[in-house]
């Protein structure tokens, strides 16, 4: 079994997912890929992501690693090795 935690952020972003910043919602936490994945859509449909003032709202479920590893402030979605994301237009 594996210590490994995914974690569910919301981005707002530019439309090519290059310059994007962590919005400042509870990021929620799972055991399992596959059960963070499920969860995109959801996230998507959040006030948080509605009222985000950005082109481009992202939902990432990321591993713990990769969560430390992209901290706070401007970050490249497309560099963060093994992220799936899904989007949503606003």
């Amino acid at each position: 079994m594996s210590a490994t935690l995914f974690a569910l952020a919301l981005f707002a972003c530019s439309d090519d997912g290059t310059a994007c910043q962590r919005l400042d919602t509870p990021v929620q936490t799972y055991s399992d890929r596959t059960q963070c994945d499920a969860r995109l859509d959801d996230a998507l449909d959040t006030e948080a992501a509605r009222k985000a003032e950005a082109p481009t709202v992202y939902a990432q479920c990321l591993s713990s690693r990769q969560m430390a590893s992209i901290g706070k402030g401007t970050i490249d979605l497309t560099r963060v090795n093994g992220a799936r994301f899904a989007s949503a237009g606003y």
